[in-house]
């Protein structure tokens, strides 16, 4: 399974004590590829490091882009899909860019994208994401 991350989510899911923490610890266990793009990846340094500071971020971004199972992928086209919020527009594009199954999010902007027709998209909130992989 193919999954963007938005940031927010990843942040929740990384905690020892978080009770999504199964979603990280199925990424690091090779579950799921996460997807990602360069801009995504600036992003969640950019939140890594006001919320943890460097040497944690470091440690963080080091896991992810040594993983085999993240999936890089470049954005020839923004599709500008998300009303309101350009910035999760990233998130939208690594999607479609990636071929991803699903977007991980619990923002109404993001969730919005599930009444798209064309192109289509999954969205579905952390909660659901970490039910999910409990039941497989």
């Amino acid at each position: 399974m193919k999954v963007v991350l938005d940031t927010n989510c990843f942040i929740s899911c990384i905690g020892k004590q978080s009770p999504y923490r199964n979603v990280f610890d199925n990424f690091l266990t090779g579950n799921y590829i996460l997807c990602i793009s360069t801009e995504i990846l600036f992003e969640y340094e950019e939140i890594f490091l006001s919320k943890w500071g460097k040497t944690v971020t470091e440690n963080l971004l080091g896991r992810l882009v040594r993983a085999k199972n993240i999936e890089t992928t470049s954005i020839f086209f923004k599709f500008n899909v998300v009303n309101f919020d350009d910035d999760d527009n990233k998130f939208a594009d690594a999607f479609l860019a990636s071929n991803a199954d699903i977007i991980v999010s619990n923002d109404n902007k993001l969730l919005n994208l599930n009444k798209h027709e064309f192109p289509k998209f999954k969205v579905i909130t952390l909660q659901e994401f970490s039910q999910q992989l409990k039941q497989q």
